[in-house]
């Protein structure tokens, strides 16, 4: 029911043109209509679909082109921040990357990347900092406990993954905007922090950061 509601949005918002992102022009025209494919996650469950319409946009002003993302595909990358944040989130507190992997449909070792690449957005004692001058209040959201693994390192990573989600969701709450707080990383991760530099993407298992 979930998934038919959100294609009845996908489909109405493709007639909705806007302004101009470059130039802020209302000479906006309608370019044509995409289909791409996208794991998305309804509730618990991630769900692949495979025709998410992308509406194609031109300014008849400075004549730009864009394309406008569709509700819940935030990300450029195949499985959005939602599936993205909810696995590493499982692999680390609980384990079972084998099953996790079959359940969203990637290989095993797509999740060590992914877990890699969210611990190395920031560091977690910038975004505390980021969110203490948001709130203007000293509290920070508790963090989940990491599984000990049999190698220290994998522990101590899957624990800094664990914190950069937990403060990047409280972040994103304050601001008001939907989760994942990982779709809003650009947002909110200092410019000289630590970070992979963008969307990294290498076939297919991509993390937007």
């Amino acid at each position: 029911m979930w998934l038919e509601d959100l294609r009845r949005r996908w489909t109405e918002a493709l007639a909705h043109r806007g302004r101009c992102p470059q130039c802020s022009g209302d000479r906006v025209w309608r370019n044509g209509v995409r289909l791409r494919k996208a794991t998305v996650l309804d509730g618990e469950r991630a769900v692949y679909v495979a025709d998410v319409p992308v509406r194609r946009l031109r300014c008849g002003g400075c004549k730009a082109r864009w394309s406008r993302a569709p509700e819940h595909v935030e990300s450029s990358a195949h499985y959005q921040p939602a599936v993205v944040a909810r696995a590493i989130a499982r692999v680390v507190i609980d384990g079972g990357p084998t099953a996790i992997a079959r359940e969203i449909g990637c290989d095993r070792s797509t999740l060590g990347r992914w877990v890699e690449r969210v611990a190395k957005i920031a560091e977690p004692a910038r975004l505390s900092r980021v969110l203490l001058a948001a709130a203007d209040q000293p509290v920070l959201p508790a963090l989940p406990t990491a599984r000990t693994s049999r190698s220290a390192r994998l522990t101590a990573l899957g624990a800094r993954a664990l914190a950069v989600l937990a403060l990047l969701e409280a972040l994103a709450s304050w601001h008001g905007l939907t989760p994942p707080g990982l779709a809003h990383t650009r947002r909110f991760v200092p410019a000289d922090a630590a970070s992979t530099g963008g969307t990294a993407n290498r076939g297919g298992d991509s993390v937007m950061v």
